[in-house]
């Protein structure tokens, strides 16, 4: 995944991601701000998140499970049974 070559040879489908990730890093610290509280300078955990859901996609499918689970419930509202 990373080398960026994807099955047939094009680019893979999450390398942007993943480069997008990797330049995050690069400059990526921990600061200390002047109440004394630690943070990191670039936020890239929300890079980093993009980059898992393109590999593992579990946002997706849990959004794709709750819509399923919501179409049988109201299907079974409109044919009289149960909520």
């Amino acid at each position: 995944m990373s080398s960026g070559h994807g099955i047939n040879g094009s680019v893979g489908r999450c390398y942007p991601f993943f480069a997008e990730f990797k330049e995050c890093l690069k400059t990526e610290k921990l600061i200390t701000l002047d109440d004394g509280t630690r943070k990191w300078k670039n936020d890239c955990w929300t890079v980093r998140e993009d980059y898992f859901e393109c590999l593992h996609a579990k946002k997706e499918w849990a959004m794709v499970r709750r819509v399923n689970d919501e179409e049988k419930r109201q299907a079974a509202i409109a044919a009289g049974g149960q909520h």
